[in-house]
């Protein structure tokens, strides 16, 4: 048997903590109206001459795009979509697995946008959790600097 790997601590961001990617960030951005903007953006369609319509393969599977976000790029959390039981995923079938992550990109000269990913791509993200990271933490702060 091989040797144990390291411990690590799970994190699941919840709606606005940040967190700083540590080095480039490779993953699938997939062809769907919720990422059509960022795809633009990224260029990686032309602008206005894609519909989220094409983004589908003839027997209906979403087409994607590999994209990369560099490192120091700041992402906020927007939305995390887990289902309860995903019978997709028990039978190892990645097309219909619905798990997601939407990010925002909030540093402006990085680029600026939303989207959204799968999990199982966002567990690839190598990050950095800032003091500011948790948004009750920068909360707090604004608090105590409105009230003094």
């Amino acid at each position: 048997m091989d040797a144990e790997a390291p411990a690590s601590k799970l994190f699941i961001p919840a709606c606005g903590d940040r967190i700083t990617l540590a080095a480039p960030w490779k993953f699938r951005l997939f062809f769907e109206h919720r990422n059509v903007k960022f795809l633009e953006q990224l260029k990686l369609i032309e602008k206005g001459k894609s519909s989220w319509r094409d983004g589908r393969t003839a027997d209906g599977r979403l087409l994607h795009f590999d994209a990369k976000l560099p490192a120091g790029t700041v992402l906020e959390c927007d939305r995390v979509y887990i289902r309860g039981y995903n019978k997709s995923r028990v039978a190892a079938n990645e097309e219909n697995d619905y798990d997601s992550i939407t990010w925002k990109v909030i540093v402006k000269d990085k680029g600026k946008g939303r989207f959204w990913c799968k999990l199982s791509d966002a567990c690839l993200i190598e990050y950095r959790l800032d003091w500011d990271a948790f948004y009750r933490d920068r909360v707090k702060a604004v608090r105590i600097v409105m009230e003094s």
